[in-house]
């Protein structure tokens, strides 16, 4: 999915962010901004926004000296989701239900919601798009699974579906994870959360977002081999949708008014579609 006007706008305002993290002085602020700014002017509308993204975060670790700069959001995130009382979620639907929630944990997204707002509100509503009975069917046939992963504190979340999934399924779910810091997205280093359930798979991929072409090796050849990939978020989405090659389920909340326009739903919608 390509980058609109909207794009540019929301990819300024994350770097505005990033600053205000880390408590920059005016100075430094300005040249993050002036450098994402400079970036953005390289690149035309053929591009999607985690190729963009992947540089500007690139720039502001060279500026700023921090190698993960949103490392103090990904900590808050986590602390907040393992603060969670998931003794509620029962079957796979419910598991389902609250792995799309947690993706409200974004800090790269245009709008930003409260998890505790979202599972209060969200939990009992249906999904705008819901390919749950297609996915239910090729789950009772499936020996290997790909779990794409998106923002720290959500994988807190994945791990619970994991664990729903295999209480009635047995079956190999690998995880695939970043391979480097790259706005709140999951990495190795958080992912070892969920190693007792799932092999974490390093994807050799540096955008918020999975490209296929950019993976290593050894997560290409399980990304085309597996019975069943999930791609978590919008950047997932924003990278594979209509590009990949294979059947995709993509699970995320619409969070910006360029996927809800793509995706054809509202802003909040949440989305359990196969693509």
């Amino acid at each position: 999915m390509n980058i609109k006007s909207d794009c540019i706008v929301c990819i300024m305002n994350q770097a505005l962010k990033v600053t205000k993290l880390l408590e920059l002085d005016d100075i430094t602020s300005k040249k993050v901004l002036d450098k994402s700014a400079q970036i953005l002017q390289k690149y035309d509308f053929s591009y999607t926004p985690p190729q963009i993204a992947k540089e500007i975060y690139e720039a502001i670790s060279d500026i700023t000296g921090y190698d993960d700069p949103v490392l103090k959001s990904k900590e808050l995130a986590t602390r907040e989701a393992l603060s969670v009382d998931t003794s509620f979620v029962q079957s796979i639907e419910d598991a389902i239900k609250m792995a799309v929630i947690g993706n409200v944990i974004d800090f790269g997204a245009q709008n930003q919601f409260e998890l505790s707002e979202m599972i209060s509100h969200h939990f009992a509503k249906e999904f705008a798009i819901d390919d749950y009975p297609t996915f239910e069917k090729e789950l009772k046939e499936a020996k290997e699974m790909v779990i794409i992963g998106d923002n720290v504190g959500e994988h807190i979340f994945d791990k619970l579906l994991i664990e729903t999934i295999k209480k009635h399924y047995d079956l190999k779910v690998h995880y695939f994870v970043r391979t480097k810091p790259i706005i709140n997205d999951v990495t190795i280093k958080e992912s070892e959360f969920l190693s007792d359930v799932a092999a974490v798979v390093d994807s050799g991929v540096e955008t918020p977002g999975f490209e296929v072409e950019k993976s290593n090796a050894i997560s290409k050849e399980i990304f085309e081999r597996a019975d069943i990939v999930i791609a978590k978020g919008m950047g997932n989405f924003e990278s594979l949708y209509k590009v990949a090659k294979r059947p995709i389920y993509y699970l995320f909340i619409v969070k910006c008014s360029v996927v809800a326009e793509e995706i054809g739903e509202s802003i909040k919608s949440m989305i359990f579609k196969r693509g």
